[in-house]
């Protein structure tokens, strides 16, 4: 038979999600990005109590567009119009490509950054200028930079904040300047924050979005609330881009239990970020165990999730750790990085001395 499948999709794909190593009763795994303290104690009340009548009608309720706009009501003027519901960041970010990839469409963004985005934005014909953030700059992102790739020929600017693989993350400052840019040349720029509910609300891109056209947040459930397995996401952007992404969307996204669960966690007193003191603790013990041969990017703290790179171009650094009994996600799947690097997210504090222990004996070697 003719083949008849796109040529954009005939090549390698990347995807750590499904090249990573599964974890066993043996290993401690700090691959996926979730968070290792799980969810709210509120998501097991929800589940205990749902009125399983709303199951055997498509998913109308409107609590969790409205928990939303509650959610941000003392950061940013929001309206229900505003937001569209997802299943999960990915799918949102899926979407927006579907809208924005035009011919002859160019996305211009820091690398290393989220594999999936890159791979689809190509897969849907959209030119990639990534911009790279450098080793000798420890993977530091430079704004300067990335501005200066932003042209009058760039359709979409995307910026993981934080960035995944590193974790770092970019001031409301530097990220105001990128969007002052875009709003000038007419340029969509997509804030993918789905790291971001590890950090205080008021460091969030979407408390710039009511002065900026331009601006897109696509935020998530599957990391700070620990609902990864419900498939739960929103985008917050102008409402005449909602009204494009309606026009290829399925109008049904986010299922009943999902949308109880989302209203539920953002109403919820208790927030991903004070998990933050954990992961500072953890990181700045990693980052002491690794000593002279293991290098952590720059990185924020609060942020489980971290780059790691041997000084040994030539070493394995997922199967080194594997035979240590940790499983991390390789580096080889984030362009343009190499199997010496790994993307680790640390596990919750009681799981803390097990990987700084095995990164003691690596340093020791």
């Amino acid at each position: 038979m003719k083949n008849r499948v796109r040529d954009e999709l005939l090549g390698e794909h990347k995807s750590y999600a499904e090249n990573t190593p599964a974890a066993t009763e043996d290993t401690l795994d700090c691959s996926l990005g979730i968070n290792p303290y799980g969810f709210p104690d509120v998501v097991e009340d929800v589940i205990r109590n749902f009125d399983v009548k709303r199951l055997y009608q498509y998913p109308h309720s409107t609590e969790a567009r409205e928990a939303v706009v509650k959610y941000w009501e003392d950061y940013a003027f929001i309206e229900p119009e505003n937001v569209v519901l997802t299943d999960g960041s990915v799918t949102a970010l899926f979407l927006l490509v579907n809208v924005l990839s035009r011919p002859e469409a160019e996305m211009v963004c820091f690398m290393p950054t989220f594999t999936d985005m890159v791979e689809y934005a190509r897969t849907m014909g959209m030119k990639v200028h990534g911009v790279n953030s450098l080793e000798e700059e420890n993977y530091r992102e430079n704004v300067d930079r990335l501005m200066d790739a932003i042209t009058e020929n760039t359709s979409l600017v995307y910026i993981d904040n934080p960035n995944n693989p590193t974790g770092q993350s970019l001031s409301l400052q530097e990220m105001r300047k990128v969007l002052e840019k875009c709003e000038k040349l007419g340029v969509y720029c997509l804030i993918d924050e789905a790291y971001a509910d590890f950090l205080p609300r008021e460091e969030s891109a979407v408390t710039l979005g009511p002065d900026y056209h331009c601006m897109i947040s696509v935020r998530t459930f599957s990391k700070g609330f620990g609902l990864a397995g419900a498939r739960a996401g929103y985008i917050i952007t102008n409402k005449e881009l909602v009204s494009y992404i309606a026009r290829v969307s399925n109008p049904y996204m986010m299922n009943e239990i999902s949308r109880a669960l989302t209203a539920a966690v953002l109403k919820y007193k208790t927030q991903p970020e004070e998990h933050g003191m954990d992961f500072s603790i953890i990181k700045g013990a990693l980052r002491d165990a690794c000593g002279q041969r293991i290098i952590m990017a720059e990185t924020d703290d609060r942020v489980p999730i971290c780059l790691l790179r041997h000084a040994d171009e030539n070493v394995d650094l997922q199967q080194l750790l594997l035979d240590r009994g940790i499983i991390t996600c390789s580096g080889a799947e984030f362009e343009p990085l190499e199997k010496n690097c790994v993307r680790l997210r640390v596990p919750a504090i009681s799981d803390a001395g097990i990987l700084i222990e095995a990164f003691k004996k690596l340093g020791r070697k």
